[in-house]
């Protein structure tokens, strides 16, 4: 993590994506599920910024979505502290301007979440049936999802080229 201008973007962005989260986007009347707008940054921030900062938004933002009630305190932290980590160990190897590849990346963060929540949640309970749990949980929130990493990407791309962050190979670097 270094700078001062990279701490506020993530603390920022995070606390924006919370907010439309779980204040805005749940109180939209017919829209049958929400996008994981916390999964979106802390991927986002991952690809961007590198594993400490993709830890650091992990971190972050799965303590803000254990404290509204998962059941089990530290349920989302770890998921998300460990897919921002490995998001950013991929920082390295991809650029930033490879989208496609990013979306298909964010997909199977979107999965991993799901498949985790969906075993630590659901199958030791013995309580939600798989198909059920997709076509009415996966599907429409990977959908949603996927608009809001285009949106919030692209948004974090261009706040880290106007702030001069140039982002080469996932590398911030301050100018």
């Amino acid at each position: 993590m270094v700078g001062v201008k990279r701490f506020f973007i993530l603390i920022v962005s995070i606390l924006l994506c919370f907010f439309l989260q779980f204040v805005i986007l749940m109180r939209v009347p017919g829209l049958i599920t929400v996008p994981n707008l916390l999964l979106v940054c802390t991927v986002s921030l991952g690809f961007l910024y590198g594993k400490a900062d993709g830890l650091l938004a992990g971190l972050v933002s799965g303590l803000l979505m254990d404290l509204l009630g998962s059941g089990v305190p530290g349920f989302y932290t770890l998921i998300l502290s460990v897919l921002g980590y490995l998001n950013g160990m991929l920082s390295e190897k991809i650029e930033s301007e490879m989208i496609l590849l990013l979306f298909v990346l964010f997909a199977v963060n979107e999965l991993l979440f799901h498949l985790y929540e969906y075993v630590f949640a659901f199958l030791i309970r013995k309580s939600f049936v798989p198909g059920v749990y997709i076509r009415e949980v996966v599907l429409p929130e990977l959908l949603l999802s996927l608009i809001g990493f285009l949106v919030i990407y692209g948004i974090l791309v261009f706040i880290s080229k106007r702030w001069d962050l140039r982002v080469n190979k996932g590398e911030i670097r301050i100018v």
